[in-house]
């Protein structure tokens, strides 16, 4: 199960992940995170609490990002654990998200 909050910044909105973004909750997730990217420029992902991603949950990210990027906005990640870092890592993703 994933718990997303939004949280307003005055550099762009945030989102703070919750629990497991996997092939349960990825469509949801996704679906939420286009949105938000279609309302703003900066959107910063905190994976502080976010315990796995599935490649159900890496597609979501990618969709999100490559919204982002057409608009010419920025999507970042922030507080990402260690276990999710291995994942970006070995798929490339750590290379392509903006992680602060």
């Amino acid at each position: 199960m994933l718990n997303m909050k939004l949280i307003h910044r005055e550099t762009g909105e945030e989102v703070r992940m919750i629990g497991r973004l996997d092939n349960n909750s990825a469509a949801d997730a996704e679906k939420i995170l286009v949105d938000l990217v279609g309302r703003c420029d900066h959107l910063t992902l905190d994976m502080e609490q976010l315990e796995y991603i599935s490649s159900a949950g890496l597609r979501a990210l990618k969709r999100a990002h490559l919204a982002m990027r057409r608009k010419g906005g920025v999507l970042a990640a922030k507080n990402v654990g260690k276990m999710v870092m291995e994942v970006f890592e070995i798929t490339g993703f750590a290379g392509m998200l903006k992680i602060v």
